[in-house]
């Protein structure tokens, strides 16, 4: 009887080992899918001043927002005071960051930034009213140059969009 008891504790012990290391294994092996499906490398926070300095929005946003640029980049945007923002963009393949382009005239870049996954032109839109009391949304286009790693200047648009409401 002794034996029988002791064949069926070890029995029992045995399968409950497996099962915890089933567990794991299978633990693991979703945790490469979802590493391997997403394919987003970690932020490289040595790769540029701005990634140091804005740490946390960069961290979070690259986190939660989808590839928006030039099909391998996640544009971040934050604001840099009043109706003013700036960013910087990652790159999921080897997690470098970027900043955004060097906008001197007007001390950030506008009132905000569109980019497109599919596109290597960014846009940086400034909106502000004229002294007629129409608002005027000026928008210089930046293209991506991926062999550099750079923004160059293309255009500026100046466009009428009606009275402030």
């Amino acid at each position: 009887m002794k034996k029988l008891f002791l064949i069926t504790l070890l029995a029992l012990s045995i399968t409950s080992c497996q099962d915890r290391t089933k567990t794991e294994r299978e633990t693991e092996t979703t945790l490469s899918q979802k590493v391997e499906n997403d394919g987003r490398a970690d932020i490289n926070f040595e790769s540029n001043p701005i990634a140091k300095e804005y740490r946390t929005v960069i961290t979070e946003k690259y986190d939660s927002l989808e590839v928006n640029f030039a099909s391998h980049y996640v544009v971040v945007t934050w604001g840099c005071g009043s109706g003013c923002v700036t960013g910087a963009m990652v790159d999921t393949r080897d997690g470098s960051v970027y900043s955004m382009p060097e906008d001197k005239e007007w001390g950030g870049n506008g009132t905000f930034i569109e980019s497109k996954k599919e596109s290597n032109i960014l846009f940086t839109v400034a909106v502000a009213q004229s002294p007629t009391g129409e608002r005027e949304q000026t928008v210089k286009s930046w293209g991506w140059d991926e062999g550099l790693k750079k923004f160059e200047f293309e255009n500026v648009e100046t466009v009428v969009i009606g009275p402030d409401e």
